[in-house]
């Protein structure tokens, strides 16, 4: 006969968590209801019943925690708290547990749970957790099959970022070679159309094209680069946490970043290391580019010297999401570019789109930022109508333009960006100045000529390359372009096009 196993008196028992008995159907519904018919009749349910109103706090974050709650009725949020705002991690119901962690393995709370609702629980400290566990074995059963699956989730998210990790990676590898063969692609359009005698205007368009993709090419590269080699390390620091959801929000929240005005970026960088004297400036630049929302989710942690490392953490979150965008962004004018060199002779059978054009103009200044490091950009961009347009080619508009005001002030001076709407002629307008030497008479007649370009040996001004496409894409739509003296020097364009009302 085999000997049976050795039994332990019940007194020297510990709960097993992870053992046979957690093998149940983990029903969250049946364990609650269990409870609840079992508790008028039970002393012991009835004395570890516990209940909350809305706003009680159940667990304080960095307080140690004796007690596992485990939630019968109404809901509890789980918030990182700082010293201005709370930041929301997630929302727990009826079978779910809280306190989980820091009950088994004796850590500190990492978040505070507070009562979303009235709520009812049942409040289990390591003795009551073991009388409930020899009282009501069937129900322990499911209990501890619950703390199993809990914690299986929670490594299921661990994992999950892991792999979203990967996925990023290879997305980041795949657009790298896109890029290569996009170029090269480009490169070789370009060097047929040179080639045709009957196309051989097309060589200043090609070379103004090769002059726009540098910018967005350079970006894209820039941020492949950056998250190539910031986002496993970054990935690997966020899985030692119990919750990721902070991590992401700020991944999303620079995905979402719109480009800012300069003098308001860097007043902002002042102000911050005024308030931040400790941080050094790539963090406050990275700081000065969140919104209000974002900013006061990090400014507890910018406070505190000891919090430094997730600080960084969650900096390097929103930077990577910043990147992330400006491959967006970047990829899609590449592939634009491209296409419009390789259907240059034959109309193209794109359906038009209702856009805002302050967008455009957005993402055009955000792919040129490198352009524009050494550049005051000031921009009023009140609310008007939308338009109907050829999304990809009004950003060209863009681009031609900002770039060749950026030649003429040689990559430093002020860039003006406004906008408006002219009820009377049912129009929108863009003007676009800078604070350059402006542009003689004699050349404003001729600026806009496919074959005009001041950028010869002895030009004066750094205007003239893609400014007949621009005038063709601007006449395409209806609209009309000039170019004047910008009051307080310098010079203007001034772009209008027909509203889209409804």
């Amino acid at each position: 006969m085999a000997q049976s196993r050795p039994e332990f008196p019940r007194s020297e028992r510990r709960p097993n968590v992870i053992g046979a008995s957690a093998r149940p159907v983990f029903n969250k519904a049946t364990f609650v209801q269990d409870i609840m018919e079992l508790m008028p009749q039970s002393d012991l349910l009835s004395r570890l019943r516990k209940d909350f109103k809305e706003g009680d706090v159940l667990l304080a974050e960095k307080n140690s925690n004796q007690t596992l709650y485990v939630i019968l009725d109404g809901s509890v949020s789980q918030v990182k708290e700082g010293e201005d705002i709370d930041a929301k991690i997630g929302m727990q119901g009826p079978g779910d547990f809280i306190g989980l962690l820091s009950f088994q393995s004796g850590e500190p709370v990492f978040t505070t749970a507070r009562a979303s609702s009235n709520v009812t629980t049942l409040a289990l400290n390591h003795a009551d957790f073991e009388i409930f566990l020899n009282k009501y074995p069937n129900i322990s059963k499911t209990l501890q099959g619950l703390i199993f699956s809990n914690l299986a989730d929670r490594y299921r998210s661990v994992v999950n970022l892991h792999l979203e990790v990967a996925l990023l990676t290879r997305e980041l590898e795949k657009e790298r070679n896109q890029l290569k063969k996009a170029i090269r692609e480009l490169e070789r359009t370009r060097n047929a159309l040179i080639s045709q005698e009957k196309m051989a205007t097309l060589g200043e368009l090609t070379a103004g094209l090769a002059h726009e993709i540098n910018n967005p090419a350079s970006a894209l590269l820039r941020s492949v680069d950056y998250l190539s080699t910031n986002l496993p390390a970054m990935a690997e620091r966020a899985s030692a946490l119990p919750d990721t959801g902070l991590v992401r929000y700020f991944f999303e929240a620079g995905m979402k970043r719109e480009y800012a005005d300069t003098a308001e970026q860097r007043a902002r960088m002042k102000e911050l290391a005024a308030q931040f004297p400790h941080l050094n400036r790539s963090r406050l630049r990275v700081m000065a580019d969140m919104d209000k929302e974002v900013f006061d989710q990090i400014k507890p942690l910018a406070k505190k010297e000891q919090k430094q490392e997730m600080l960084q953490l969650l900096l390097d979150a929103f930077q990577s999401g910043v990147f992330m965008n400006g491959i967006r962004l970047s990829t899609s004018r590449i592939e634009y570019l491209v296409k419009s060199l390789k259907s240059y002779s034959r109309k193209s059978g794109k359906e038009p789109e209702i856009a805002d054009v302050r967008e455009g103009l957005r993402e055009t200044l955000q792919i040129l930022g490198n352009r524009l490091k050494d550049i005051k950009v000031t921009i009023d961009f009140p609310e008007i109508p939308a338009v109907r347009c050829f999304v990809g080619e009004m950003n060209q508009v863009w681009t031609n333009i900002i770039i060749n005001a950026c030649d003429a002030m040689s990559d430093k001076g002020q860039l003006f960006l406004s906008c408006g709407y002219e009820e009377a002629e049912k129009m929108i307008w863009v003007k676009i100045g800078d604070s350059g030497p402006g542009v003689p008479d004699k050349i404003k007649k001729r600026i806009f000529d496919s074959s005009f370009t001041t950028k010869t040996a002895g030009g004066e001004f750094g205007l003239g390359i893609g400014l007949a496409i621009t005038l063709g894409i601007i006449e395409a739509h209806h609209g009309n372009i000039a170019i004047n003296d910008r009051d307080g020097g310098g010079a203007e364009f001034y772009i209008a096009l027909p509203a889209y009302l409804l």
